[in-house]
């Protein structure tokens, strides 16, 4: 078993390091998004949901004239701004795609606002089952394989340590390769269950994927026999029933006016207008859910047999597919208020230490050996556990520091950061270990100062007027990254006395 824990942790540890820390950055993915979107207006006070809906009817009818479904946003705690979207069909005579748009909306101005094109967070967090770069599928088996080995490590750890918990209250400093395995047991005891449920999880929700011979085996092969298996699978349950309201008055404030007298404690998320300009519309109203892991109430209204019906989602039909749902929201967290957010997010980061620590302590159990695999393995440890998160910074900076009207803006962010993450390879294979550790810790401490800074000078945001206007969500980005900062120089300031010592 401790054969099996060391190299099943071993073999993926530089990848599930990568999935767990840009798999934690996910979990504030909105978030993200909302900084490296200066421009957006937010909203600092109430607004009804009529005059919002009246505001963004506006702007649609004169943007969106001919889209074929539209989308109002409407504002919350992790996204305090209006957006409206719409779906343009392709048009070949003016080459024209088919393709989204979206667009900010000022409240008080009336205003629609484009922001800059960003990856955002949203290619971040994915960037933890696709790994850009490789053929989709490539992605999703390469971290499907890296997960099964994460849940093997993850039981012989715990059977390996007979005493696991008394050595979670156990920590030695100062004593080298023994106060290592104290952290590494630290980090993995104090947020275990996260860790099984998160890993687990990830193995169910990419099941499709890995085992893909079952479904053929069962089904029948090719993408046409899947689809048929998937839509199968994912059959909603609905409760329908029909109302009384006259179809010629059904529009997106009579199903917003209806929703808000049957569901009076629940916020508004989207409205969406489906198949406009057809004879059969449909009009949905998202709503926040009020308790357990759903993160929404979907509710539809159409006209069935010259009578308006409304549908709501309670789930899938099938009971393989209300795990598969449980499974989903418990590794997603999308359910997850503030605090319960952060703890996902804290658990994830503790993940990626339990992972980077159990990397050093392989080296560090073979540096007596002083070969050359040995010393080229430590320079990779560092180059990728400082790495990324240095990587990580620059991608942030260049969503401030690149042209506004760059062509492919978005993709060069993300080039940015596998850029400054290949540079810190080869920083790494020139430099010796320790030193390599030492200065990676340094300029990734200075990087993640320097965000906010960059921040200050190139928009116009910064701590100060952030706290003034209540725009909490970049003020905590910014404070976030000061952290970062501080603790990247913590660590680097105790291996630097931790070195000295040794050369005494």
């Amino acid at each position: 078993m401790s054969w099996l824990h060391t190299w099943a942790g071993f073999a993926f540890g530089w990848l599930l390091f990568f999935i767990f820390v840009t798999g934690s950055a996910g979990y504030f993915e909105n978030e993200i998004d909302r900084w490296m979107k200066p421009e957006i207006a937010i909203v600092n006070t109430p607004i009804d949901d009529f005059t919002i809906l009246n505001k963004a009817q506006q702007q649609l009818n004169s943007l969106a004239g001919d889209g074929v479904q539209w989308y109002i946003s409407y504002p919350s705690i992790r996204d305090p701004h209006i957006d409206i979207s719409w779906l343009q069909l392709a048009n070949t005579e003016l080459d024209i795609p088919r393709q989204w748009h979206e667009k900010n909306l000022d409240p008080y101005t009336n205003n629609a606002i484009s922001s800059r094109e960003t990856s955002g967070g949203e290619t971040l967090y994915r960037l933890h089952y696709n790994l850009h770069y490789v053929p989709i599928m490539v992605g999703y088996l390469v971290t499907s394989l890296a997960t099964l080995f994460m849940l093997i490590a993850l039981v012989t750890g715990v059977i390996i340590h007979k005493k696991i918990f008394i050595e979670f209250f156990t920590f030695r400093t100062g004593k080298g390769l023994r106060a290592w395995l104290d952290i590494h047991n630290i980090f993995s005891v104090l947020p275990l269950p996260f860790h099984l449920m998160i890993t687990y999880s990830g193995l169910v929700l990419l099941m499709g994927i890995s085992f893909a011979p079952v479904i053929d085996a069962t089904y029948g092969e090719g993408k046409k026999i899947h689809r048929q298996f998937y839509d199968l699978f994912q059959v909603e349950d609905q409760q329908q029933q029909f109302i009384e309201l006259n179809t010629a008055d059904l529009s997106l404030e009579t199903a917003l006016k209806d929703a808000k007298v049957r569901y009076k404690n629940q916020a508004i998320s989207y409205l969406g207008l489906i198949d406009r300009h057809t004879s059969q519309p449909s009009f949905e109203v998202w709503l926040d859910a009020n308790e357990g892991i759903e993160f929404a109430t979907l509710i539809t209204y159409r006209i069935v047999n010259e009578r308006v019906q409304i549908a709501q989602s309670i789930g899938k039909t099938h009971s393989a597919a209300q795990v598969y749902d449980i499974l989903e929201h418990l590794h997603e967290g999308l359910f997850a208020g503030t605090y319960l957010r952060w703890l996902y997010f804290i658990s994830g980061l503790l993940g990626a230490g339990m992972i980077a620590t159990g990397m050093i302590i392989w080296v560090n159990k073979r540096k007596k050996q002083q070969t050359r695999l040995i010393n080229v393995i430590d320079k990779l440890n560092a180059a990728v556990i400082v790495g990324l998160p240095i990587a990580i910074a620059c991608y942030f900076l260049s969503n401030r520091l690149l042209p506004s009207a760059m062509p492919d803006r978005a993709e060069w962010e993300m080039h940015s950061l596998f850029i400054a993450f290949a540079l810190c390879g080869v920083f790494c294979a020139l430099r010796v270990a320790d030193k390599a550790w030492q200065n990676m810790l340094w300029v990734a401490a200075a990087l993640y100062a320097f965000i906010p800074l960059c921040n200050m000078l190139t928009t116009e945001h910064n701590l100060l007027l952030s706290a003034q206007k209540g725009d909490w969500l970049m003020l905590g980005f910014d404070l976030s990254m000061l952290l970062f900062s501080a603790c990247f120089a913590f660590s680097a300031v105790l291996l630097q006395k931790h070195t000295s010592k040794i050369a005494i």
